[in-house]
């Protein structure tokens, strides 16, 4: 039934009286004769109509549009099923719902015992500074994995076009000679992941691209994270964040897309 319909028991009860009277008016114009008995027989057969029809129609369409619907969702569903897409969040920040990409990024940095991660972004400062909400998590993995767990980071060099971008875009008014925050927050996070590194040993290595892509990824061996970004005056964009199985072809295009930056001529080594 749609948002704001009658209850079924209420629309049944009134169709059956809609009927009860139309059958009644049929009724009375076989079984009699005369202008004023003909009156009542149209009568009642107008009054069953009125009450009837439009609760037909009600309860037809509901039935279309709940099979309408469900053809939408199945094929909604098909399509990132086919894309190998297992999940798509609004963004990836925090909200008061616990089903949210910050918290399932979390508990899969968490649950992570082995195995590489790879993970790529502008910056990267929202997973490596002290007071970001995914910090601790990738300390406790790195420390509990005792070695098993090893990561590769890539940020953008400062020299790249994509800070002058940037820069010019989201830092209209910056001073002459003062850095912009894009290039301070690649600098916090090339010392945090120092202090990381000396901390819980020498799991993370870090190189700087100059190509960079707009956007932020984290691949574990089971999903990659994916969360584009563009240029626009107010960061961070909050653009959806996408959840690709292993295997799938989103999934290997991410991969790739690492694996050509890190081996890159132009990108540069920086931790170790």
């Amino acid at each position: 039934m749609s948002a704001g319909s009658p209850p079924r028991r209420i629309l049944v009860i009134g169709a059956a009286a809609g009927l009860l009277v139309f059958i009644v008016g049929v009724a009375v114009s076989v079984a009699t004769e005369g202008v004023v008995w003909t009156t009542v027989s149209v009568t009642l057969q107008s009054l069953g109509s009125a009450v009837l029809f439009p609760i037909l129609v009600s309860v037809a369409y509901d039935k279309l549009k709940e099979r309408w619907l469900g053809d939408e969702v199945w094929r909604l569903f098909n399509e990132l099923s086919d894309a190998g897409i297992t999940r798509v969040y609004k963004d990836r920040e925090f909200n008061s719902n616990r089903d949210n990409a910050q918290t399932r990024l979390s508990e899969e940095f968490l649950s992570h015992q082995s195995g590489e991660i790879c993970i790529m972004g502008p910056t990267l400062r929202v997973f490596f500074n002290p007071l970001g909400p995914f910090y601790r998590d990738i300390e406790r993995m790195l420390r509990n994995a005792n070695g098993a767990v090893r990561m590769r980071a890539l940020i953008e060099r400062s020299d790249s076009p994509a800070v002058w971008e940037r820069t010019s875009i989201e830092e209209p008014n910056l001073a002459a000679g003062q850095k912009p925050q894009t290039e301070r927050d690649a600098e916090s996070t090339i010392a945090t992941v120092l202090n990381v590194c000396a901390t819980t040993g020498p799991y993370v290595t870090l190189r700087r691209f100059m190509p960079a892509p707009y956007c932020t990824v984290v691949i574990f061996p089971n999903v990659a994270f994916f969360s584009p970004n563009i240029l626009a005056p107010e960061a961070p964009v909050r653009l959806p964040m996408i959840l690709f199985r292993s295997g799938s072809h989103g999934y290997r295009m991410l991969k790739a897309s690492f694996d050509y930056l890190w081996g890159h001529t132009e990108t540069l080594q920086v931790v170790p």
